[in-house]
């Protein structure tokens, strides 16, 4: 029934429609008792006795009571409170979404509110159940969706502000403040992509969920400051803890199944529910620098123990980073539209601002409970950095523009970040493979825009910086000797690009000499023309010329102009020589054989052999 609404249905701000029927059904349901099993009924028979009296008055349609039980669930010691799941089941079935809202259907909403932010609060909050919280979330919450979901929509629409101007008060308030709105419609999601795979599928596959996270997404981005009210529980910002947990739900949307034989959404779908092309890449590149400043704002942790509050909110929100940088990655590979948008926006130059200001953080020393724990120790935390080089290496290679993302990456300091996060710590010692290190594949990258002079004129403008990072420093352990070292290489091949950027460029469809000071051109010496085996791109009239370039510099450049050109030039100037031979009147080259120069002149121009 859920599932076949439209879109404009499906958003958090649509208007509702009176219908009687449903009304009527509501009011009828709440003032009936609700029913459990005899197994159900026992279980309840282990909780303390004044929880069982407010559970009993709750299954008589006790709204007061229904509302005590969240707060009687310990965060400590759920699991012994999951005999009251059946009593939030009961409830919430024997209510239906209203249409419209009046003193007639507010009982139910209340009862629905209550028992969902119960069944929240005990399939989320504890990870030590025999069995795994994964198998609770996907019991209660996947598995019930079709009666959760529209209960999340309608807690979104009527006390949450509009996704696109959150300056608006929210259409119903006085039903549920924004705090347990933002519980009820936020957490199930940040549940369900954490800890089932099966709830994982169903987002990825859902039209109506994925347009409903979208809205949701741009909510997020679009809140400032601690809006949310704060209940007492954190001293830190809820609108920070709220974009940075939900940064998952948003990539789980657009990644592919774990499952191959599973069926995905396009991008497109997740794109039109968020409202196009820049709204997601400006959302995006929202979060990131919100996070970001979260981080950057986070105090140090001074004993450094995972039950400490500030270690908490620092994994939780350099799993924020991580994930953005993924959806980053994602949406850059699969739409060239958002490719562009995204590098026309500062992408590049975003996140190579956000490695920087980082990577003091990630690279502390702690203790041994901290530097080997799989989930908060600095090994774990340093996938930030290659999900980082791995977007700006993928951005490069891909974009229609590279050179731009080059000069952005340039510009905002890249070769010296990536020289300070070669170090790393002796507890760092669980790093990624070599093929999973984004860093590596953008150090094999660079060197072949080196070439053009856009790239080299951003190196001169930070040379300086550049420099600087070959000055010495204290003695660190490098995580890959390998990397180090390509580094150092890549470093002094923009300090020579750097040597030659005052050297006249050469066309080299212009046919002129290479040899320094030589000014020959093409009519005078094609005849008895040398090219250069290595790059296939200079031209020399005479061996001497050719000697005398090789010395004044060609020697380094040649195998790096012969990178960056690859074979397709060779055949790109092979066309040209056949231009030049038609236009001088020559029939053989000097050095081509018979049998080459009788296929060359059967060749028509681009079209290949004549049959």
């Amino acid at each position: 029934m859920y599932q076949s609404l439209t879109y404009h249905s499906l958003s958090i701000y649509s208007p509702l429609k009176p219908t009687r029927y449903t009304e009527s059904i509501a009011t009828l349901m709440v003032g009936s008792t609700l029913r459990l099993s005899i197994d159900e009924t026992q279980a309840l028979k282990s909780l303390p006795f004044a929880i069982q009296i407010i559970a009993k008055k709750a299954l008589q349609g006790s709204i007061p009571d229904l509302a005590k039980l969240p707060d009687l669930i310990p965060i400590q010691n759920a699991s012994r409170y999951s005999c009251l799941v059946p009593i939030f089941n009961a409830t919430l079935d024997s209510v239906q979404v209203p249409n419209y809202i009046n003193a007639e259907t507010t009982p139910a909403i209340m009862r629905a509110k209550w028992a969902l932010l119960s069944l929240i609060k005990i399939c989320t909050i504890d990870f030590s159940m025999s069995g795994g919280v994964d198998d609770l979330v996907t019991r209660h919450l996947v598995r019930r969706w079709e009666e959760i979901y529209p209960w999340m929509r309608f807690f979104a629409q009527n006390c949450l502000p509009p996704p696109y101007d959150v300056s608006l008060a929210p259409p119903r308030p006085d039903l549920c403040s924004m705090f347990d709105a933002t519980t009820l419609s936020l957490h199930p999601l940040t549940s369900i992509c954490h800890r089932s795979e099966e709830g994982r599928h169903m987002l990825r596959s859902s039209i109506s969920v994925q347009h409903f996270v979208a809205q949701l997404w741009i909510l997020a981005g679009n809140l400032k400051g601690d809006v949310l009210g704060d209940p007492g529980t954190t001293k830190h910002a809820l609108v920070s803890v709220l974009r940075s947990t939900f940064a998952l739900t948003n990539y789980i949307c657009v990644s592919e199944s774990e499952d191959r034989h599973k069926t995905t959404l396009p991008l497109s779908n997740y794109i039109h529910a968020a409202g196009g092309v820049k709204p997601v890449v400006s959302t995006l590149l929202r979060y990131i620098r919100r996070i970001t400043r979260d981080v950057v704002k986070l105090e140090e942790s001074q004993s450094w123990t995972t039950r400490e509050k500030n270690v908490e909110c620092f994994h939780m929100f350099t799993s924020g980073l991580s994930y953005s940088f993924q959806f980053l990655q994602t949406i850059s590979l699969q739409d060239a539209s958002c490719r562009a948008q995204l590098i026309r926006q500062g992408s590049i130059r975003i996140v190579v601002d956000v490695i920087a200001q980082i990577l003091p953080k990630i690279l502390v020393e702690t203790n041994n409970e901290m530097d080997f724990h799989p989930q908060v120790g600095p090994a774990a935390i340093q996938n930030i950095m290659w999900a980082g080089y791995s977007y700006i290496a993928s951005a490069i290679r891909d974009a229609d523009d590279g050179i731009t993302g080059v000069c952005q990456a340039i510009d905002a300091g890249l070769l010296e970040t990536m020289r300070k996060g070669a170090a790393c710590l002796p507890h760092a010692r669980n790093r990624p493979s070599r093929g999973c290190m984004g860093d590596t594949e953008l150090l094999f990258l660079l060197p072949t825009f080196f070439v053009y002079h856009r790239v080299v004129d951003s190196l001169f403008r930070h040379s300086h910086r550049i420099q600087n990072s070959f000055m010495p420093e204290e003695k660190r352990e490098i995580r890959d000797e390998a990397f180090e070292l390509s580094l150092k290489l890549v470093l002094m091949a923009s300090t020579d690009a750097m040597e030659f950027r005052t050297v006249e460029p050469v066309n080299f469809y212009e046919y002129r000499c290479s040899g320094p000071g030589c000014r020959m051109r093409a009519s005078e010496f094609v005849s008895k023309k040398c090219q250069c085996s290595g790059c296939l791109i200079s031209l020399y009239c005479s061996k001497k010329c050719q000697r005398a370039a090789w010395c004044s510099g060609h020697k380094k450049w040649c195998q790096v102009l012969r990178c960056t050109v690859g074979e397709s030039l060779h055949l790109h100037l092979t066309l040209l020589d056949r231009i030049t031979i038609r236009a001088t009147g020559l029939t053989r080259y000097p050095h081509e054989s018979s049998s080459h120069c009788k296929l060359r002149n059967q060749c028509d121009l681009g079209n290949g052999p004549k049959s």
